[in-house]
């Protein structure tokens, strides 16, 4: 997915996170594409990409997205990681039981 390169974030975190958040199924095809089961408003992908960019990719300190995710080997938490400022702060990992509230397309 080039968005997820332009994010400098690993597809299979990415699509995790939004087929979790969307609260349905799917797969990376062989050219790394999304496939997501059901009907989506366009609206709703850009919603759950935000929140995806503010938790784990956008430095709460400077704003930047310069930034890297990295599992601490002690502790087994995920950190964010500004190259810029320095800054560094755990992130929530994905859960599969929350959903957000997107409204499916009924045609």
């Amino acid at each position: 997915m080039d968005l997820c390169k332009a994010m400098n974030r690993n597809n299979e975190h990415v699509s995790a996170f939004l087929l979790s958040e969307l609260g349905t199924s799917g797969s990376l095809d062989g050219q790394q594409r999304l496939v997501v089961k059901g009907r989506f408003l366009p609206k709703s992908f850009e919603t759950v990409l935000r929140r995806y960019v503010n938790e784990y990719v956008l430095c709460p300190g400077c704003k930047s997205v310069d930034t890297l995710l990295d599992r601490d080997a002690a502790t087994r938490l995920m950190y964010l990681r500004c190259q810029q400022c320095g800054a560094s702060r755990s992130v929530t990992t994905i859960k599969s039981g929350f959903v957000a509230r997107v409204t499916k397309r009924t045609h």
